[in-house]
């Protein structure tokens, strides 16, 4: 599904860039950031999927394994933390609209770069601590859920942070739309209701990340369960990748909802599809001209012949 995603988010960019409208295929730059994102979460969750059902063979070497685990948690925190560039964008959109500088294409472009740079920074300290190990009922390696510091730490690195900055943007676009009802200035008809789609939008992506989040609630369960009893239920990693995959398969979902452009370009592939002309075989082609010349010539034969009968009974 990810791989659809990213390729039609790739033709979305490349048809507003032949039409030049750089400002408009900022947001479907951003939601190819999460798509990839998701898309290389989704491939490492392959990988391990295949180790833990095969021979293991992420495990013949622990420090491949432990950069393999740090590599899925740095792809599935980029899925949370591209949400809050989203909101930066609808932030500048609404109260920054005249600041042009905050609605340069290139300047996402570096802050893409730059978030993928800082939470590789913030993620790759614990491979050094040596909190990425062998998981003792799987074959593959992660941070081990009874592990109490490092768990907050993943927390607030993958949710709290990313759930922070598009709260602040969704109270801050808010306020203003507010004050700027009651202010004296009278803003363009044109500008309320992109403000308005604009907080439409981050209402949308709060409430995809409070879903997410709510769904990664039986983690935080299994954790308390494993400190009150000392072990971890045997389940529980089997329990919470299966969560992982329907929580992707859900933001694909959303994804494709709250962005008009990949839900077009999907809609216009699936009729194209369903309305393509099957191929006829050569075969075929040629017995059907074979057919036509025929029926053409009878109805030329029965013309003549009727034109001729026409003429007799004339002269007559």
């Amino acid at each position: 599904m990810y791989v659809v995603l990213f390729q039609k988010t790739i033709a979305a960019i490349n048809e507003r860039n032949t039409f030049h409208l750089e400002r408009r295929n900022i947001s479907v730059l951003l939601t190819c950031n999460t798509c990839f994102a998701a898309l290389l979460t989704c491939i490492t969750i392959c990988v391990i999927t295949g180790s833990n059902l095969s021979t293991g063979f992420l495990i013949y070497n622990v420090d491949f394994c432990c950069v393999w685990g740090l590599l899925y948690d740095i792809f599935e925190c980029s899925i949370y933390h591209s949400y809050y560039l989203q909101s930066f964008y609808r932030l500048c959109r609404v109260v920054f609209y005249k600041r042009k500088s905050l609605l340069s294409y290139l300047l996402y472009v570096i802050l893409i770069v730059g978030q993928w740079l800082l939470i590789f920074c913030l993620l790759l300290p614990p491979l050094f601590i040596k909190w990425y190990t062998q998981l003792p009922t799987e074959k593959y390696c992660l941070i081990p859920y009874t592990d109490v510091n490092a768990e907050i730490y993943h927390i607030i690195i993958l949710y709290s942070i990313p759930l922070a900055c598009i709260s602040v943007s969704y109270l801050w676009i808010t306020i203003f739309m507010r004050s700027s009802r009651t202010s004296s200035i009278i803003m363009a008809t044109q500008q309320r209701q992109r403000n308005l789609r604009d907080l439409t939008v981050i209402k949308r992506i709060i409430m995809l990340m409070s879903i997410l989040i709510s769904l990664r609630l039986p983690t935080i369960i299994f954790m308390v369960y494993g400190i009150i009893a000392g072990q971890l239920y045997g389940l529980t990693y089997g329990i919470v990748g299966l969560i992982t995959s329907a929580c992707l398969i859900f933001i694909g979902l959303i994804t494709i909802y709250i962005t008009p452009q990949i839900r077009n370009n999907i809609s216009i592939f699936l009729i194209y599809r369903d309305n393509r002309v099957q191929p006829t075989p050569l075969k075929n082609l040629e017995m059907r001209r074979a057919r036509d010349r025929n029926i053409t010539t009878s109805r030329q034969n029965q013309l003549t012949s009727t034109l001729e009968d026409v003429v007799a009974e004339q002269n007559l």
